[in-house]
């Protein structure tokens, strides 16, 4: 096994969007000239049409929002008050590939700005031997990090491997940080320039695929993650710092925060039942609850993302579960005068309107074919548009040709989430009662990456 990687580097373009905004105000009034000639054409359909106007409008006013998002930065004082922050990084592994593990500590241990303390708890995995990692980083660490490896007795879950490092740190800021989650070298530095910011108590990292070009299921997977982040969490982190979820992959909180509610966290429960899931976005929603919860574009990750069609689906389970759990929790205790509520309210509409337009459109076939053509091409349309912010990202182990590849299968990468995954979130909230590990049950999933391969995608 190696111990050496290339790590890809990551730099974000200067926006141009003025281009963008004028073709967004065309196509708006396109399609909103479209929507008037509908409600006159298809009147049998002029409430399925008005939901889907308020809808577009929605999305609409959030992408021209994520143009607005700008890195967090610093001046030289706030620069040495945070390097004077001590900084925990918890890594919770069950069943996880050795050699993918192996590349996340590497990448810790080369951060420019290095953290304090680093764990690896492992949660009593049964399918990964990792006397080699293990022997190799205790004794090869960077001397200025306290890096030690427990493991748990019995597998207890993601939230009980990470209390194992929260309880009793004193740490200024904690990262959570997935076992298949390779950092960008500066992710650290990045991530923690927020907090020179005092009401912010959590930072989201941007995640990035690290087997993207594996199969065309990574090469999706990585489009519509991109799509979101750069503009769902765009908008939310440009309307006062309201991003629900501070993905699990790379987050970082305020340890006050973590300490405060720490019994809570790992002592959750629903109807009745104790919840093992949600773990990110329970964290968020505190955040949110004391203060402000923010992106921060250039703190980058590579995660590796499920490359079968059953691990893929097991995952989208995983996190419907976990959605519906948070949808209850938002509603009940953010604040309605905050974007992070409507921005619930409106999804959870959003969704019920899908489904109930499927069901119309289904019903009503073969009448209804035209109406259905005509939707499908102006959102094929519309998120081209939306995957638009996609270039404002630079990858150093992406050519050209594979971003433009990336841009041009965005209608399939939006076909499989509205036709697969959103129908496949109702099965999740019917099942939101099943907590517990889904994935890596059997080891690890991803075994692209032979041994004498140390990186995914070779910079090129």
């Amino acid at each position: 096994m190696t111990h050496d990687y290339e790590v890809p580097e990551v730099a974000m373009r200067r926006q141009r969007p003025f281009l963008l905004i004028i073709g967004i105000v065309l196509l708006m009034v396109l399609l909103g000239a479209r929507h008037v000639w509908y409600l006159e054409k298809w009147t049998h359909y002029r409430t399925i049409t008005i939901i889907w106007a308020v809808g577009f409008v929605a999305v609409a006013f959030q992408w021209i929002l994520s143009w607005r998002e700008r890195p967090y930065t610093v001046d030289g004082l706030q620069r040495a008050r945070l390097d004077r922050m001590r900084v925990t990084v918890n890594v919770p592994v069950w069943n996880e590939e050795p050699m993918v593990l192996d590349r996340v500590l590497y990448s810790l241990f080369h951060q420019t700005r290095l953290p304090d303390r680093v764990q690896v708890v492992d949660d009593c995995s049964q399918r990964e031997d990792y006397r080699d990692v293990r022997s190799y980083w205790l004794a090869h660490h960077p001397a200025a990090v306290d890096f030690s490896w427990v493991r748990q007795p019995t597998n207890t879950g993601k939230k009980r491997a990470q209390r194992r490092t929260f309880e009793g740190d004193p740490a200024d800021i904690f990262i959570t940080l997935d076992s298949d989650t390779t950092l960008a070298l500066n992710a650290i530095e990045e991530g923690l320039k927020p907090f020179a910011n005092r009401r912010v108590q959590s930072v989201a990292g941007l995640e990035l695929a690290w087997n993207h070009d594996t199969s065309l299921l990574t090469r999706i997977k990585s489009v519509n993650a991109l799509i979101w982040q750069f503009v769902t969490c765009s908008s939310q982190n440009v309307l006062g710092g309201n991003v629900l979820v501070n993905r699990g992959t790379f987050a970082l909180y305020r340890g006050p925060l973590i300490r405060e509610t720490l019994n809570a966290y790992t002592g959750e429960t629903f109807m009745g039942r104790q919840v093992m899931l949600a773990d990110d976005t329970m964290l968020t929603l505190w955040a949110l609850l004391r203060g402000r919860a923010v992106q921060q574009p250039t703190a980058v990750c590579f995660a590796v993302y499920p490359e079968t069609f059953s691990h893929t689906m097991r995952q989208w389970v995983r996190w419907m579960r976990g959605t519906s759990l948070r949808t209850f929790w938002r509603l009940r205790y953010l604040s309605p005068v905050t974007w992070a509520w409507w921005y619930t309210v409106l999804i959870t509409w959003g969704y019920l309107a899908y489904m109930a337009t499927l069901v119309a459109i289904a019903i009503d076939w073969p009448h209804s074919e035209s109406f259905a053509s005509a939707a499908l091409l102006a959102s094929v349309a519309w998120n081209w548009l939306m995957a638009s912010r996609m270039f404002t990202l630079r990858r150093s182990d992406l050519g050209p040709l594979q971003v433009a590849e990336a841009f041009v299968i965005v209608p399939i990468a939006i076909a499989w989430m509205t036709l697969v995954l959103r129908p496949i979130r109702l099965y999740g909230q019917l099942t939101m009662h099943k907590q517990g590990w889904v994935t890596r049950a059997d080891g690890a999933e991803t075994r692209s990456e032979p041994e004498a391969r140390p990186v995914a995608g070779m910079l090129r």
